[in-house]
């Protein structure tokens, strides 16, 4: 398996603005490792097409509180939305479902 890097960030709130809504910015808290994992013929039966076509599986070993923390990750010079982290510390992997769709930019 080849690994690639994947950079964890979170929304970090800045400021206000003049009518009380928050002003966020993206901020990379954590570098780590991962890959990209194919979905199973089981997990496409038991969810419909969609799911599968605008959502990625990547497959990492950085510890599951850094996993819920991100909001986006940039991995393979492209930025994704984090969906759901599926694996506790305990396993060996931990599984990042993330979303491409309309996310080009950060």
């Amino acid at each position: 398996m080849r690994f690639q890097p994947l950079s964890l960030y979170k929304n970090e709130s800045l400021e206000t603005d003049v009518l009380g809504n928050p002003i966020n910015t993206l901020e990379k808290f954590w570098q780590a490792d991962g890959i990209f994992s194919s979905w199973t013929v089981q997990e496409i039966a038991l969810d419909n097409r969609n799911v599968t076509i605008n959502n990625r599986k990547i497959l990492t070993r950085t510890s599951k509180s850094y996993l819920e923390q991100a909001d986006k990750v940039k991995f393979e010079d492209r930025y994704y939305s984090v969906k759901e982290v599926k694996g506790s510390d305990y396993d060996r992997w931990r599984i990042l479902i993330v979303d491409r769709y309309g996310s080009d930019g950060l």
